[in-house]
């Protein structure tokens, strides 16, 4: 913890001369205000498009000149900045110093601004074109309600043009204090040398209140609900989608290896072989949970073509109603877990995947110990505890189902 209240985790990785920070704060698309979608993001987008001290000319240079690279972090809950620098002190020191100029004094410039929302909106109207955005977005409408989960983080054309300046001031204001900041710094440097860069990151942001600010609680679905969407498309676009589990869950491990088998395992899952394989209903197909603060979705994904959609649709649901009902044999279960165990060994091998695991660990809350225990839990759930998870946590009476492309309406909905 520093001095002025963020919480920090300190990696030591001395593999390479390299160094790799992150810094997150609650303040994802989940804090936009209603009637200003969008603001999180161009928010997050435009720290680095200008400070006091230098433009975004200027700031690029800089960055160039140490060799080092900045980047963005976005999601529904946290906004953030993450920079990877040569570990050697003078560009590493330089580094640090320009990243607490862009979190602490942005000055979100009209003119970038302006530019910045014309390219959101050329990009919105592109991506309400595609039927598989259509869809996504209708998704998270259905399946969140009045919830900011609804968001897609993007807004609307109306929200993003009204967007001014002073909305980007008040919301960095609002939510870039350093007790809203998490940090979490992996590489070549000792825990002192870690400590003062934390230290340093966050001298220049004000301290704010400890307490951050709450979503309102989720108020999940209680029945089948079903959008039909007619699009020019050359196929269906199918959707399937249930409020999941939040970060931290009991029921994590054991759903996302249900998960792994049913349709996240590719070309090994149920849905591939049933759907593809066996029937060559798709050319691919998927599903996966997205936990976050709150409870986040679980969907099923795939394309089909329009004429056998109804048909296709019909497969999935009695393919899911199958696996709610019964759950996966000890054998699939198996091979799950050494899939998990043996993927996760290799995904955790460099800095910058090492930072990915532990920010995620530290904006959550999860124990420090998750990346070397990670094995050992997962070789711990049983075949009963995957069973379990899913009869009570996968109901196929709460879900959503979304068709973009043909016009044919349902006639006997599967519930």
């Amino acid at each position: 913890m520093t001095d002025s209240g963020s919480k920090v985790i300190f990696i030591q990785s001395l593999g390479l001369p390299m160094v790799d920070v992150s810094v997150d704060f609650f303040a994802g698309a989940a804090f936009d205000p209603a009637d200003k979608q969008g603001l999180a993001r161009l928010t997050m987008q435009l720290l680095d498009k200008g400070t006091h001290q230098y433009d975004e000319f200027a700031i690029a240079e800089r960055l160039a000149t140490n060799g080092s690279q900045m980047s963005g972090n976005f999601d529904l809950d946290r906004s953030g900045v993450s920079l990877r620098s040569l570990s050697y002190d003078e560009p590493l020191t330089d580094s640090i110093s320009l990243l607490s100029e862009i979190l602490s004094n942005p000055v979100f410039p009209a003119e970038v601004l302006n530019r910045e929302k014309e390219v959101s909106i050329i990009s919105l109207r592109e991506r309400n074109t595609r039927p598989s955005s259509i869809a996504a977005k209708l998704m998270s409408e259905a399946l969140f309600g009045e919830h900011p989960y609804r968001s897609t983080g993007i807004g609307t054309e109306e929200t993003i043009e009204s967007l001014a300046r002073s909305d980007l001031v008040g919301f960095h204001q609002r939510f870039y204090r350093a007790s809203n900041a998490v940090i979490t710094i992996v590489g070549d440097l000792d825990e002192e040398r870690a400590r003062t860069i934390a230290e340093n990151i966050t001298n220049g942001l004000p301290k704010g209140s400890i307490e951050r600010e709450q979503l309102p609680d989720i108020m999940a679905i209680t029945e089948v609900q079903e959008l039909i969407i007619p699009h020019d498309s050359a196929q269906a676009h199918i959707r399937i989608g249930m409020v999941g589990f939040r970060r931290g869950d009991p029921d994590h491990l054991p759903l996302v290896l249900a998960n792994q088998i049913l349709g996240g395992g590719g070309m090994t899952s149920i849905l591939y072989d049933e759907l593809r394989e066996r029937r060559g209903m798709t050319y691919g197909v998927g599903s996966y949970f997205n936990p976050l603060k709150d409870p986040g979705a679980f969907v099923v994904a795939f394309q089909t073509r329009k004429d056998q959609a109804w048909e296709a649709l019909d497969v999935t649901l009695n393919i899911l109603r199958k696996f709610v009902e019964s759950g996966p044999d000890a054998e699939q279960v198996e091979r799950a877990k050494k899939y998990f165990v043996g993927a996760f060994a290799l995904n955790v091998d460099s800095n910058g995947e090492l930072l990915d695991y532990y920010s995620t660990i530290n904006f959550y809350d999860l124990p420090l110990d998750y990346i070397d225990s990670f094995s050992s839990r997962v070789e711990a759930v049983t075949l009963n505890q995957i069973r379990d998870a899913i009869s009570r946590r996968m109901s196929l009476d709460k879900v959503v189902r979304i068709i973009v492309g043909p016009e044919k309406p349902l006639t006997e909905p599967n519930g």
